[in-house]
């Protein structure tokens, strides 16, 4: 099969890690079908190739407004122009606002079907942190058309389905097709132990320093626990705007002796981040799927967390949203030796069975034969 994958940014070589679970995803894919990668945004204008991947990107940057317009054209004239060479059987965009509807003008034009992957805040308004396509009329207008022309639209999170149900995507379109994790690349350390004496009860949070992260709420659950295991730890992994204020709120709950911060941290040394930890915390307002929770828990962590994305479904305790219950939660683990295995090894299992990448790749082949043989 040959497909067009239309992606706001990609990586520019096998070595750029610009949106991970993308990279791996198409790489995967790339073995058994021909697949071009059309990005709108990242890198620079140019022909990409590599581990058998053609990217062709159209390099628009942070450019906005009108700007964006000539983008969705660009796009559909790409895609158009590598149709007329080698035809395209399906084209399949991530994100259902620009890239969706770049993608669906073009399966449009080319007479394609057109999947479509909601992958962020598409469906989303939360204006007291600005945060959500919903908030503005364009990006409404062109996630509506997207939806309306795909033939299939996927989510990777039974929460990010019910968003899509609210908006009235028919169940006819709606798929579940979570993005995966490479089990080989994350994996447990060879031999954990909770409460070893090098090693103090340790949680993580890889993520972006947004609001929509909500680390302010992170840092409460960890001075709630600190009350009842002082010597808890936190790696926070991750850059953004929000580091000098939650570096200030630290100071202000005297966490910084438990509070590891670490920026700007290479891809493929999460592993070992995730292998110093004991569990998983999520306090996010929303996330669509949580490629990070799914390689925490390939390394064998437990999760616990907000009901938003994989969380809703994954936690090994009630997923919540207030500050007291998430401690008591961490506090209720992390006393348990035994329970902690044993969601230790579930986590791991969950990851083999459902969320590995070969897995999840054989999903979206799947969905490509039904949206391809539906007339």
């Amino acid at each position: 099969m040959r497909i067009a994958c239309v992606v706001p940014g990609f990586s520019a070589g096998p070595a750029d890690w610009a949106i991970p679970a993308l990279l791996d995803f198409v790489r995967t894919l790339a073995q058994t079908h021909e697949v071009h990668v059309f990005s709108q945004r990242y890198p620079d204008r140019g022909i990409y190739r590599f581990d058998g991947i053609i990217h062709h990107a159209l390099g628009g940057g942070q450019h906005f407004g009108l700007t964006s317009l000539t983008i969705w054209l660009q796009t559909g004239r790409a895609i158009m122009a590598q149709h007329r060479q080698t035809p395209f059987d399906l084209i399949h965009a991530f994100w259902a606002d620009e890239a969706g509807f770049s993608a669906a003008l073009a399966g449009r034009l080319i007479k394609r079907p057109v999947l479509v992957s909601l992958g962020g805040g598409e469906l989303t308004r939360l204006p007291r942190i600005d945060y959500g396509a919903q908030r503005f009329l364009a990006r409404r207008l062109t996630t509506r058309y997207a939806l309306a022309k795909a033939r299939l639209v996927t989510a990777g999170s039974n929460y990010q389905l019910d968003l899509g149900r609210a908006h009235k995507i028919p169940n006819t379109k709606l798929r579940l097709a979570p993005l995966g994790v490479d089990p080989t690349r994350f994996r447990p350390e060879a031999s954990p132990h909770l409460g070893r004496d090098d090693k103090p009860p340790t949680i993580i949070q890889t993520a972006s320093l947004l609001p929509v992260k909500n680390q302010a709420l992170l840092l409460e659950v960890l001075a709630l626990v600190k009350k009842a295991i002082p010597q808890i730890k936190l790696i926070l992994a991750g850059s953004g705007p929000l580091a000098d204020e939650l570096d200030k709120l630290a100071q202000k709950l005297n966490l910084g002796h438990n509070i590891d911060r670490r920026d700007h941290l290479p891809y493929l040394n999460l592993p070992e981040l995730y292998q110093q930890a004991h569990l998983y915390l999520q306090t996010s307002l929303h996330e669509s799927q949580g490629i990070a929770v799914l390689e925490g828990m390939a390394c064998g962590l437990p999760v616990l967390g907000t009901p938003v994305g994989v969380v809703r479904d994954l936690a090994c305790l009630p997923p919540q949203t207030g500050a007291a219950a998430l401690a008591a939660q961490v506090n209720e683990l992390l006393s348990d030796a035994t329970r902690y295995l044993t969601f230790k090894h579930r986590a791991r299992h969950i990851i083999e069975q459902q969320y590995s990448l070969a897995i999840t790749t054989q999903t979206f082949q799947t969905l490509y034969q039904e949206a391809t043989h539906d007339p």
